[in-house]
């Protein structure tokens, strides 16, 4: 019972190291060796062992056959209760809405994420401000290049993150009781949760290696007008020809009968 207590710890832990390495992608390593990080990973574990010890007492063989094999069935409960312990500690009684917590199980994974949440945002805070990494930059000149460049980086990146920056962005942009380099740490804060501080760092680098160009004056349209005439000499009109006489092709013969001329004769 020893191993198959493992397992299914293994499993459920594994579930919420997965998550917290999807939730803090600039830095995994240091949110799931946190104090927070450590308790979300304990928490899955253990609701695994619990859900497992359920399982076993109750006997649920989940609809299998008796002539199966006891260590496949132990296989199955095992899978069953590290996947379904997860899916119970993310239950909501009530429907989510807007940023509001849910209420049921998932609380109390809301509040151990908050506390890792907490513990992450003071130790990006102090690693950034430590050392000044956009040195050299401007955010007015350098914010849009900037973001490309990381947004680049990423294989998928997600509209809503996209949505985000580029709000913040236009507030910032529009904040005057900020300076330039206020504006630049703010938006290189954001890009860190992104992208992390190294690939933050070396995009810096690549806009500072750059060389700054100035803008290019629009280009005048160089063709040639159309001379004027002039009308001091302005030609006579040509005098109007009088009009043909088109001769009938049917003429007066000398007998009283109209005779018919040739079409060359016209």
């Amino acid at each position: 019972m020893t191993l198959e207590m493992f397992l299914a710890a293994l499993i459920g832990g594994a579930i919420g190291l997965a998550e917290l390495v999807a939730r803090y992608r600039d830095r995994p390593i240091t949110a799931c060796l946190s104090p927070g990080g450590l308790l979300f990973v304990f928490v899955n574990a253990s609701a695994s062992i619990v859900a497992l010890t359920a399982v076993t007492a109750s006997g649920w063989t989940f609809g299998l056959p008796g002539t199966m094999p006891p260590a496949s069935l132990l296989v199955v409960q095992v899978i069953a209760a590290g996947i379904g312990s997860a899916a119970v500690l993310r239950m909501s009684f009530v429907p989510v809405q807007g940023r509001t917590a849910g209420t049921g199980p998932i609380a109390l994974l809301n509040g151990i994420l908050r506390i890792a949440d907490g513990e992450l945002e003071r130790k990006r805070a102090l690693s950034r401000l430590s050392h000044n990494d956009l040195a050299g930059l401007s955010f007015e000149r350098d914010h849009a290049a900037l973001t490309e460049l990381c947004c680049h980086l990423m294989r998928d990146f997600d509209l809503a993150e996209a949505q985000r920056l580029g709000g913040l962005a236009a507030d910032l942009s529009h904040r005057d009781d900020l300076t330039d380099a206020d504006k630049l740490d703010c938006w290189g804060l954001e890009l860190t949760r992104l992208v992390g501080e190294r690939a933050l760092r070396q995009a810096a680098q690549r806009l500072r290696d750059r060389p700054h160009e100035d803008p290019r004056p629009p280009a005048h349209d160089e063709r040639p007008t159309a001379p004027v005439p002039d009308t001091d000499y302005a030609a006579d009109p040509a005098p109007a020809r009088p009009p043909i006489a088109k001769t009938s092709r049917l003429a007066a013969s000398t007998n009283g009968r109209p005779e018919r001329k040739s079409f060359s004769d016209v």
